[in-house]
């Protein structure tokens, strides 16, 4: 784990950080491929070196290996247009002569060269496990490093993964997925600390003996644990560490719904619990400079039997603070505020949940009406914030499906920011599900905030490199969506396949977020690049 200001630095271009950086010519992801009867994996992503950045050229290599990390296909491509690519895993299937139906866990990299800086080691690329009636979507979570350098700076600090919601039913079980580097680790072991709504912690620990290099290991942990009676039905969180040589150490985690033969699936995040160094927290916005400590605006879809959760996990910084929610309607308006919604103190024993179509309830709220919600952390005097606030937010259709699980972090106060000429975002649409939706919000941790973003949106297809152009304007703390059953202009565009849309704007505070609401009721979904 980098500090905060690390990362900060990195995304800002800092002074001090571009004279030091050296350049990244390889950006790379590495993800689990799971295939089995109704589930299956493919890869996207967008051309977006030629938009964002005018590189005329990208040369990739696919690589799909086994679970024991051997070699079953390689193939390489040059990309020079600004449209959507996808790699089916089905579909090196018929180039391998393997039969479709065959059960299969592996991994699947793909990594990109360039001669120009790419700035990045992670590239901009989602994975996507989907079904006949579902569609799950992450970011790129692992991939090998490129060198020592490249690794000592992202292993700062080592601590265990966590930050992901779990659910244990008769229907419902958890799992997660990682998979080695190059080198291969002996004597290995995976730690994993399971909390309760009560507050209860539940260990186990497994040793792998031998973990290959490029191994892909896959645990089901309700398989070995009572984790049905140990959580009572109610949703739990994990947290696990685990050994593993040259590789980013974030993995895919995710729920597996039986009934439905779908997976929802999240990446993990840092658990700081034990982070207390300087680094670790923020400078205190004072309320006289106008800013909020840290703030997070975030869609609400709450209608019919639609929900939006808001989960807080056990993993920040040693600290006490708490959270107030506003409620806004789609053109900016406050609505109403529910202050000390949640009172954390960390370290911490359990997962909280802020259900805001209850809050809306409480306060009054015409469904209808409530477009965004703001939460806003304020440190109790006497604590310092943290740097890192990361949340589970959780869209769902209903009770009886999978919801998605976006890892997102809380936006500290930043006042650099206001000197950024405009932000530049992106993200797939995912067409070829029942629903698709695309969400803008324009927001800041600002407390009398009142920027309009003017956003052009472009949206790209696999088919060629025809563009379809749309401008927006987005009030303070405003949001707006799309939603592609209610859109037949983008529905012909796509034509049922997955695609890609750009969101640029001069304002720096612009964010978006995207839906799949599938016909079995399960949502996937993610934040933007």
């Amino acid at each position: 784990m980098r500090s905060y200001q690390h990362h900060l630095q990195q995304l800002s271009g800092h002074a001090i950080t571009a004279t030091f950086r050296k350049p990244t010519f390889r950006s790379s992801a590495i993800f689990p491929v799971i295939h089995l009867p109704g589930i299956t994996t493919r890869i996207c992503y967008l051309g977006y070196w030629m938009i964002k950045r005018s590189i005329g050229q990208i040369h990739s290599v696919v690589t799909l290996r086994t679970s024991d990390g051997d070699i079953l296909y390689r193939s390489n491509k040059l990309i020079e247009e600004p449209r959507a690519y996808r790699i089916e895993f089905s579909e090196l299937l018929k180039k391998l002569d393997l039969e479709e139906h065959i059960e299969f866990l592996g991994s699947l990299e793909v990594e990109f060269f360039s001669a120009h800086d790419l700035v990045f080691p992670y590239p901009a690329v989602v994975v996507n496990y989907y079904g006949p009636g579902f569609s799950s979507v992450v970011h790129t979570s692992q991939r090998i490093f490129n060198d020592i350098e490249d690794r000592s700076s992202n292993l700062e600090v080592m601590v265990p993964e966590a930050g992901f919601t779990i659910y244990v039913t008769d229907d419902r079980e958890p799992f997660f997925t990682f998979i080695n580097g190059f080198e291969q680790v002996n004597e290995g072991t995976v730690k994993m600390l399971f909390y309760n709504h009560r507050q209860e912690v539940l260990e186990q620990e497994l040793l792998i003996p031998e973990l290959l290099p490029y191994q892909t290991t896959m645990i089901y942990p309700s398989h070995s644990l009572d984790l049905l009676g140990f959580l009572d039905g109610m949703p739990g969180t994990a947290k696990i560490t685990f050994d593993v040589k040259w590789v980013f150490p974030r993995i895919i985690a995710g729920n597996y719904q039986k009934s439905l033969n779908a997976v929802s699936v999240t990446h993990t995040y840092y658990d700081c619990s034990g982070a207390d160094s300087d680094s670790d927290y923020w400078d205190e916005a004072q309320t006289d400079s106008g800013y909020h400590g840290a703030s997070l605006m975030i869609p609400l879809s709450i209608l019919d039997e639609r929900f939006t959760n808001v989960h807080l996990y056990p993993i920040y910084s040693p600290s006490e603070f708490e959270l107030d929610v506003e409620i806004y309607s789609s053109n900016g308006t406050l609505l109403a505020a529910e202050l000390q919604t949640r009172h954390l103190l960390s370290p911490g024993g359990r997962m909280e949940i802020i259900e805001l179509k209850s809050i809306c309830s409480r306060l009054g709220i015409v469904q209808e009406q409530a477009k965004g919600a703001k939460l806003i952390a304020r440190p109790v005097q006497g604590s310092r914030l943290p740097a890192r606030i990361k949340i589970g937010l959780d869209y769902g259709i209903n009770a009886a499906a999978l919801p998605c699980n976006i890892c997102k972090n809380m936006e500290v106060w930043n006042p650099r920011l206001e000197q950024k000429k405009r932000s530049f975002h992106w993200a797939p649409v995912l067409a070829d599900q029942a629903d698709s939706v695309v969400w803008l919000v324009n927001s800041a941790p600002i407390i009398q905030y009142d920027k309009e973003a003017e956003v052009q949106l472009t949206f790209y297809r696999e088919a060629d490199t025809n563009t379809l152009i749309r401008h927006m304007y987005i009030a303070p703390n405003g949001t707006e969506y799309i939603r592609l059953s209610e859109d037949e202009e983008l529905q012909i565009f796509f034509r049922g396949h997955i695609g890609w849309y750009t969101a640029i704007s001069a304002n720096p505070y612009l964010a978006t977020y995207y839906l799949s609401e599938s016909s079995s009721g399960v949502v996937g979904g993610d934040h933007d690049f």
